[in-house]
């Protein structure tokens, strides 16, 4: 089977989806393995678009716990072995592996990529990658290998993600100069990021064989991905979910709601160790209302007050409303108080902000919610 391994701070799990949809719409049999999961850890293993049984899952950790010996796993590492084990039961033609973290030294990389793409490199999990941009790229450009195409999404990639594709000998191919997604048109309309695109686009053409002007697109349009830019309506107000959690896709979250031209009301709850002041400063302009929400049993969480604090730490006052509130689904209820149907509430952050609430919203009678 052709392994197609996905690197890179942002869009990892958009690039996956688009993938997944234009190979499945040629043909093709394909695995996913995605993480984190919202709701259901069933979420990271899909086959032929749909997520794999609890009693699989549970069955290839046994198979794996029996099989270990006095060998320490981490818990990402019995995770992506039971991925391998279930997609291994399968006839498939494409497995697509999204990189936990980093890439050099990620679980994912066990296994040799026939297509590395890197979507993107921004500043996140500095305590774990270093801060310097440069650093960060080397790390996850290390997903490919020598004579093997490696896709980046970034049209200015950085020197550390070039030398480290020269070293290893890979096939670079960067967005911009080397394909574009302009070459695939027409393309269907499509919230997913544009680099994420570009890089799914360039791949179905390398692993199909067929040219830009061949691959069918219209896969794109049908394409969602829980908590990336989710447009929903509850109770008759508009509502986007978006697990922007670091500096770049907080900018990218802001450019898209730039254009609305009702109230901003906001839903947010992050992780302490995140760069909170340039995570909220894209936002600071744009919104009317924050909620600022606890994630409980979440010991990593940043305290809400924190975040209201560092909200005027970085603005100095704001004329817009703040609130401190117990967890996700306490803010957002009082957000849905306050908005009426002219306004758009935005939950973003952490995955355990947004995950609660998809899962809410999922459980609710049809008649108080809809997908817009």
């Amino acid at each position: 089977k052709t392994i197609v391994t996905i690197a890179g701070t942002n869009g990892k799990g958009s690039c996956i989806a688009a993938l997944q949809a234009l190979l499945a719409a040629a043909g093709y049999r394909v695995a996913c393995y995605t993480s984190p999961h919202l709701i259901n850890y069933r979420e990271r293993i899909v086959i032929d678009g749909h997520c794999v049984s609890d009693e699989a899952i549970c069955e290839a950790f046994e198979q794996i716990e029996q099989s270990r010996g006095q060998t320490s796993l981490t818990y990402f590492e019995f995770g992506t072995l039971a991925a391998l084990i279930l997609m291994a039961r399968e006839e498939l033609d494409v497995a697509l592996l999204e990189v936990g973290l980093g890439g050099r030294l990620d679980a994912v990389n066990i296994l040799d990529a026939d297509i590395a793409i890197v979507t993107g490199v921004a500043l996140d999990h500095q305590e774990w990658l270093g801060d310097d941009l440069n650093q960060i790229a080397t790390e996850k450009a290390a997903i490919a290998r020598a004579g093997k195409p490696l896709i980046c999404g970034d049209p200015n990639p950085v020197a550390g993600l070039t030398g480290t594709a020269e070293k290893i000998a890979a096939k670079l191919m960067v967005n911009g100069r080397d394909f574009s997604a302009r070459q695939f048109a027409p393309l269907p309309e499509t919230c997913l990021p544009p680099a994420s695109i570009a890089c799914a686009l360039q791949a179905a053409s390398l692993i199909t064989g067929l040219s830009p002007s061949e691959v069918d697109t219209s896969a794109i349009g049908t394409v969602t991905v829980l908590g990336r830019f989710q447009k929903v309506t509850i109770n008759g107000v508009s509502v986007v979910l978006d697990v922007a959690h670091n500096p770049q896709a907080a900018a990218l979250l802001a450019d898209r709601l730039n254009s609305f031209s009702g109230h901003l009301i906001a839903v947010v709850g992050l992780m302490a160790d995140k760069d909170i002041p340039n995570i909220l400063a894209p936002l600071g302009p744009l919104v009317k209302s924050w909620y600022f929400c606890n994630i409980p049993n979440q010991p990593r969480a940043a305290d809400a007050g924190m975040l209201s604090s560092m909200l005027y730490n970085a603005h100095g006052p704001v004329s817009a409303r703040t609130r401190v509130c117990s967890s996700p689904l306490n803010a957002l209820e009082l957000a849905l108080c306050e908005a009426t149907s002219d306004d758009q509430v935005v939950v973003f952050g952490s995955f355990f902000t947004v995950g609660p609430i998809l899962d809410w919203w999922q459980n609710l009678p049809k008649g108080k919610k809809d997908v817009e």
